[in-house]
């Protein structure tokens, strides 16, 4: 398992260097660790058994993480209450609560089947398992490299000509506390890369929501000029209506004023990595910053953006399953042809 885990670090580390903005970085990532994670449990396990208690050991390992498990639908549910409590009842708002009632209908399920005994209980354990694991490590891949390429982004982002702020819409035609988080930290990278030397541009990116009574950029402007930053530093991106036009139509008015270099795109944190792997598409140069959010907002916002990450490679997920799910269509086939007696 060491072995297994230097390979896929390695994996992760020439992944990294080439272009950090790709989502296999992170699986790379968590598979090494989950080696690590396996050896370091066969490493406890060897330990006890030389006592004669590999056994309680195994069980208690067992045992975590079905704790585990079970915290986390409570947290996941108490979050979602809270969303809807807070943001209202519309569907993004419902990821989380969702999801932690899926998984605690799915414990539900697979302790049943142990106590029924069922064969078909079983195989349909085993069919929703297939795609519930699957689903959870690549949410944890993206979850732990969204905060590292966040945190390697604060410390070795450096200094840029261009700070491009994206869009989160506008209440009441004013900005909101969500969107004034991108729009402190866009400064913030402005600030610093003026004191290392460049006079960057800062572009506000946002068009007119069907819901909204002028543009996003507008808004986004007023608020930066009144918190001091010269009028003449902002360019207003007006027409985008989601984070692809955002960078599409930021490269175009970038072009045309020729402007080039890297860029340092600015959104929230839960934002942040889905950004910059729809920022490499554009192939623009650069990274992403992730501003704060709300520590209630965030699961449910990430899943959102994971979710988007699925959709975007529909093909990759199907395989993947796909390959996968051979397994179980293989002891099925077997158990049907050679019924239990």
């Amino acid at each position: 398992m060491l072995w297994a885990a230097a390979f896929f670090f390695v994996l992760f580390i020439v992944r990294v260097l080439i272009d950090p903005r790709v989502m296999r970085a992170g699986v790379y990532l968590m598979v090494a660790l989950t080696f690590l994670a396996g050896e370091a449990f066969l490493q406890v396990l060897t330990v006890f058994s030389a006592r004669d208690s590999g056994a309680y050991a195994l069980v208690a390992g067992l045992g975590l993480g079905v704790v585990f498990v079970l915290v986390l639908v409570v947290m996941l549910i108490l979050n979602g209450v809270t969303m809807l409590r807070r943001e209202g009842r519309r569907l993004p708002n419902m990821l989380s609560l969702g999801v932690g009632i899926l998984f605690g209908a799915e414990i539900i399920w697979a302790v049943a089947t142990l106590f029924v005994g069922s064969y078909v209980m079983l195989f349909w354990t085993m069919t929703i398992f297939v795609p519930t694991a699957y689903v959870s490590f690549g949410f944890l891949s993206y979850v732990v490299y969204s905060g590292l390429y966040q945190w390697g982004t604060r410390l070795l982002g450096g200094p840029v000509g261009t700070v491009v702020v994206l869009g989160s819409g506008l209440i009441d035609g004013q900005v909101p506390p969500l969107l004034a988080s991108r729009l402190n930290r866009g400064r913030a990278v402005m600030a610093s890369s003026q004191a290392k030397g460049k006079s960057p541009v800062i572009v506000v990116s946002g068009g007119k929501g069907s819901d909204e009574t002028r543009p996003e950029a507008a808004a986004m402007a007023e608020y930066l000029v009144k918190s001091g930053v010269e009028p003449s530093r902002i360019i207003e991106e007006d027409r985008s209506r989601n984070t692809e036009e955002n960078l599409a139509n930021t490269e175009l008015v970038l072009s045309s004023r020729g402007i080039s270099g890297r860029v340092a795109v600015v959104t929230n944190n839960f934002h942040a990595f889905r950004s910059a792997l729809l920022m490499r598409q554009a192939k623009m140069k650069g990274y992403v910053i992730g501003a704060p959010t709300a520590r209630y907002y965030w699961p449910s916002a990430s899943i959102r953006e994971f979710v988007a990450i699925i959709r975007d490679h529909p093909w990759f997920t199907i395989v993947t399953l796909g390959v996968t799910w051979l397994p179980l269509v293989a002891m099925t086939l077997y158990v049907t042809l050679n019924p239990p007696t």
